[in-house]
């Protein structure tokens, strides 16, 4: 039956009662007014709006007339609004949502029994579908849910509007579960200790995971696995996830350089500066070690974390690894050879500290390349005449590296390839000063292509008195001195 007739038959049947009412027993006649408005109420039901203005204008009660009458004037200001959000442009979201919901709350005013228009609701409820859905893209969903709501309330239920809460529903849900899974990642990383961190980011990555995978679930159940907010979701969990791989691979990826890093720093340890020129033969031999000791021990952490985290520490890095310690314990064993010299020691002068660099220098054309490599150091106090020096080298053949030395202040330096024999053979022998000096700058005093210049693995230098007794510096493997890579 059709929903106008259903309405002018309950306005008739209203009229009836209102005509018949009782009172404690007694039948009583309804009112010239209580007709009126019945009758405008069924005219409204079954014309529309309109139609019930003469009946309501002949309402005696002004109050009761105002009110009547108002319900037109609210129905024509809604209608009013309703038209206003339809012409306004596409893409004039806020326009059109203003206009809506100005038309939505007008009608929402109107009585219970004063049935909307078939072709407003109709408007209505397709307007509303639109913002439910300018919402939701927006990522405004309690607006949303919100706005789908109250257009249900007073237009009619809408199966599109259905569907978005359950989108939204789904969103939410979804939500939930990824902020659960932030909060697991914000505690991984207040972790103090590595394997915290790492075990951490491992179960937020599982979280991300299985938020993902109930998203999946939820969304073909509500039907909506092909909904473009729902792959949103889905793209931003993903991305989660795979942020959170890569941080964990860089993280372990930086663990076990830092691991080769101590071993090149511990490599290189200088003793207490105070006594760089002045150890003993035992202290020497003593110092030496205990950096063996220490590069062992750093190795077995490594070898350890290559067990715990196999991806990372893969085979051809372990293989590396172990090549460069099998290098570094011959690099070791020559320097304590070196060191037990004690009779060539005596003739050399004073060693540097640490006697061996080089090893660890960054290679060409790496991102550590401009990198400062170890250096050596020396220093002396209360000098009155030259002093002379030695250290080893390590120099890849075919690497084209500069060995620098540079003092604190402009005092003269020589570099030699043969033992100085203290000095004394120097000029007698013709000894060649390595230095050149067409590339010196300020007191940095270079031997370009060391590797080629040195004849053995060791290096000799002279420190020509100064204007004062002390004095101190460096000695450093440069990639490149002329172009300042260090």
């Amino acid at each position: 039956m059709n929903r106008k007739i259903l309405a002018a038959a309950a306005a008739a049947a209203a009229i009836l009662l209102a005509s018949c009412a009782s009172f404690n027993g007694q039948t009583t006649k309804a009112t010239p007014d209580e007709k009126a408005i019945a009758r405008g109420t069924a005219a409204w039901n079954q014309k529309g709006p309109s139609a019930a203005r003469p009946y309501w204008n002949e309402i005696k009660d002004k109050t009761a007339r105002d009110t009547y009458t108002g319900y037109v004037a609210t129905f024509d200001s809604g209608s009013k609004y309703l038209s206003e959000a339809e012409s306004a442009k596409a893409g004039d979201d806020a326009r059109i949502l203003t206009s809506y919901e100005r038309a939505q709350k007008a009608f929402a005013g109107l009585p219970e029994d004063l049935e909307l228009p078939d072709e407003t609701r109709s408007s209505g409820i397709a307007i509303a579908e639109g913002r439910v859905r300018a919402l939701i893209a927006a990522d405004k969903l309690p607006k949303a849910r919100e706005l789908g709501r109250a257009a249900v309330r007073t237009f009619g239920r809408s199966e599109a509007i259905d569907s978005m809460n359950a989108e939204i529903d789904v969103i939410s849900a979804s939500r939930k579960r990824e902020a659960d899974a932030d909060a697991v990642l914000g505690k991984a990383r207040e972790a103090e200790d590595f394997d915290g961190k790492i075990a951490g980011i491992d179960t937020a990555s599982a979280a991300y995971a299985r938020a993902a995978d109930l998203l999946a679930s939820d969304a073909s159940k509500a039907q909506l696995s092909k909904s473009q907010n729902v792959a949103r979701e889905a793209s931003r969990l993903r991305k989660k996830r795979q942020d959170l791989v890569v941080e964990r691979e860089k993280m372990l990826r930086e663990q076990a350089y830092l691991y080769k890093e101590r071993i090149g720093e511990e490599f290189a340890r200088v003793p207490d500066k105070d006594k760089v020129g002045n150890m003993t033969l035992e202290e020497l031999l003593q110092h030496q070690e205990s950096v063996k000791a220490n590069v062992e021990a750093a190795y077995d952490e490594m070898n350890r974390f290559a067990a715990r985290y196999p991806q990372v520490a893969d085979p051809e890095m372990m293989t590396e690894v172990e090549e460069q310690k099998k290098e570094l314990d011959a690099k070791i064993a020559q320097v304590n050879a070196e060191i037990r010299t004690a009779k060539e020691i005596a003739s050399r002068g004073k060693v540097v500290m640490p006697i061996m660099i080089g090893l660890f220098n960054p290679q060409p054309g790496t991102a550590a390349e401009a990198k400062k490599s170890r250096p050596a150091v020396f220093q002396a106090k209360g000098v009155k005449e030259n002093e002379y020096w030695w250290g080893m080298i390590s120099i890849p053949k075919g690497t084209m590296n500069d060995l620098v030395v540079t003092v604190g202040d402009s005092r003269v330096v020589r570099v030699f390839t043969d033992n100085t024999k203290s000095g004394t053979l120097i000029e007698k022998n013709k000894m060649k000063d390595l230095v050149n000096r067409g590339y010196k700058v300020g007191n940095s005093w270079p031997v370009l292509n060391a590797g080629e210049q040195l004849t053995t693995d060791k290096y000799f230098f002279e420190v020509q008195k100064g204007k004062t007794p002390n004095y101190e510096g460096e000695v450093v493997v440069y990639s490149s001195f002329i172009m300042r890579m260090r």
